[in-house]
């Protein structure tokens, strides 16, 4: 990309995979990788709906840097838990 204050390069790649386990739940997974600033992101979620409109979320990210001469080293890390109810009367 060329910018008035220079130019760059940068790749960026990402897969998405969702895996339906019962009508009521999936699970869903992306993956992406930035050369400009060397990190891998991965975001993986599960999806429950435990009653009609109700529904219980785990959600993983994680963001490694691939800038280390072994494995990528962690960065960040986050574990999310949603649950929504709905109330019928």
């Amino acid at each position: 990309m060329d910018l008035v204050e220079g130019s760059f390069t940068t790749h960026l790649l990402g897969s998405r995979v969702t895996y339906t386990v019962t009508p009521l739940m999936f699970v869903s997974a992306l993956l992406q990788y930035n050369s400009s600033a060397n990190v891998v992101s991965t975001n993986v979620r599960l999806r429950w709906e435990y009653q009609p409109g109700s529904e219980l979320f785990v959600v993983v990210n994680e963001q490694r840097d691939t800038t280390s001469p072994r494995l990528p080293s962690l960065t960040n890390r986050a574990i999310i838990l949603k649950i929504n109810r709905v109330f019928r009367f």
